[in-house]
């Protein structure tokens, strides 16, 4: 009787607990910088949903929450569609890390005791990603196998090279060294005019027509760092942070597609009430605050460790990211070690498609939304549809097809033209050809 007893009491026990400690599928929510009276609790209401409880046991003092969203596994959270509202519906601010978005510090108004925190559809809808298969045709009436590359001109792998802060050794030290290696660089830059008692470095603005003469020549790449990397406090000072910057950059850029990347930066807080993608989407930007390998000297041992990333992504065939911020003896990183790891990636420059991060970015998102379809065939023609799902007016890095004929087309000359009949050229010694990221029809022929 006795052990019953105990097991019944053990069983209530752990019924209690896990009623006190619900399963957040790894979210952590907790009081921030607190030691008191008050308490907090989080219940799951659907995927990517739940109600965070606050009782304030008496607590005069102003009130946060930390709500740690999981940042990778099969749990993780859409993070930049993430917003916070109150019980009445009403949007909450929020701030977060510049980069690091999936942490979530939510101040409590006095009358506020619970609070919603969700996952929202985009506003805009990115396009379906289509399969791999969709991406290939494998014909058997012509023999023709055709596919959209996993990267342009037969690369394995694509590398970008960022740079951080708008700093004077970009133009000084950065674009030269990266020109006599004839790689692409992305400039971070924070374009904003000077602030009232700001220390800023505001090189950007000083160094304008430096800037501009870099951008006629179109070998470098410009991305959105914010005006002054100082992060923002409430929606409308966020909107000019990012907004002004974005347009100081098409300004620089006109005609080009407006598709930017867009980091806001260690060490900045900001404080909206709308999601990230809010933002992204209104200004035309790519989230480009993770995955990338820094490379400053105080990390210890940089080009060897560049050189691993390096060969990881080559061997997986995916996009590796470095990013850099002041060159020069005795600053973040030498001129040395700079010139070490461009020679790294020299070696391997055959397989690399070393790119700026927008230029990356683009050929990801279109070739993930684009299909080929056989419309018909025989044995010396075949005619296919391309389809794009991107949008042409953001999204014009060319698609690189590529053809493997039958060995009956061997001797053959072979012509790909577009729906009006104009021939699209083959890169030399290869059977690729580049064309727009655009849904059309095609026609490939084999000709004695």
């Amino acid at each position: 009787m006795k052990t019953v007893c105990y097991l019944m009491l053990i069983c209530s026990l752990l019924a209690e607990l896990g009623a006190q400690t619900p399963d957040l599928g790894g979210v952590k929510v907790a009081l921030e910088r607190y030691s008191g009276p008050a308490k907090v609790s989080a219940t799951s209401l659907d995927k990517f949903k739940l109600r965070v409880q606050v009782e304030r046991m008496g607590e005069s003092q102003p009130l946060s929450v930390r709500v740690e969203l999981p940042k990778s596994g099969r749990n993780v959270w859409p993070a930049n569609d993430v917003e916070v509202r109150d019980e009445a519906g009403d949007a909450m601010p929020v701030r977060r890390s510049g980069i690091e978005w999936e942490n979530l510090l939510v101040p409590l108004a006095d009358k506020v005791s619970a609070f919603i925190v969700q996952a929202v559809p985009p506003s805009v809808q990115l396009p379906r990603t289509t399969s791999d298969k969709e991406r290939v045709i494998q014909d058997a009436t012509s023999g023709v196998e055709l596919r959209i590359a996993n990267w342009p001109q037969g690369r394995t792998a694509a590398l970008s090279i960022r740079f951080d802060d708008s700093h004077p050794t970009h133009l000084s030290k950065a674009i030269p060294i990266l020109r006599e290696y004839g790689f692409k660089g992305t400039f971070m830059v924070n374009p904003g005019p000077k602030e009232p008692g700001s220390r800023q470095n505001y090189s950007f603005e000083t160094q304008h027509a430096e800037w501009e003469a870099v951008m006629k020549q179109g070998d470098m790449e410009l991305a959105n760092h914010s005006a002054h990397h100082r992060g923002a406090k409430g929606d409308d000072d966020m909107d000019r942070e990012i907004g002004s910057a974005a347009e100081a950059i098409w300004k620089l850029t006109p005609g080009k597609s407006k598709l930017t990347a867009l980091n806001l930066g260690g060490g900045t807080l900001w404080e909206t009430t709308h999601t990230l993608r809010h933002y992204l989407d209104k200004y035309h930007q790519f989230d480009a605050s993770s995955g990338s390998l820094g490379m400053d000297d105080s990390y210890g041992g940089r080009v060897e460790a560049f050189r691993k990333a390096l060969e990881t992504h080559l061997q997986r065939g995916l996009w590796c990211r470095v990013h850099y911020h002041y060159i020069g003896d005795g600053l973040s990183s030498s001129e040395a070690h700079f010139r070490a790891a461009l020679d790294i990636a020299k070696e391997h420059q055959d397989k690399l498609w070393i790119a700026g991060m927008a230029d990356i970015h683009k050929y990801q998102a279109e070739r993930s939304s684009a299909k080929l379809t056989l419309v018909k065939s025989d044995a010396k023609s075949l005619a296919f549809q391309l389809d794009c799902a991107t949008d042409a007016a953001l999204y014009d890095q060319p698609l690189t097809l590529e053809l493997s004929p039958p060995e009956s087309w061997k001797s053959a000359q072979i012509l790909l033209r577009d729906a009006k009949g104009k021939t699209i050229q083959a890169a030399e010694g290869h059977l690729r050809f580049e064309v727009p990221p655009r849904s059309s029809s095609f026609v490939i022929q084999a000709t004695p």
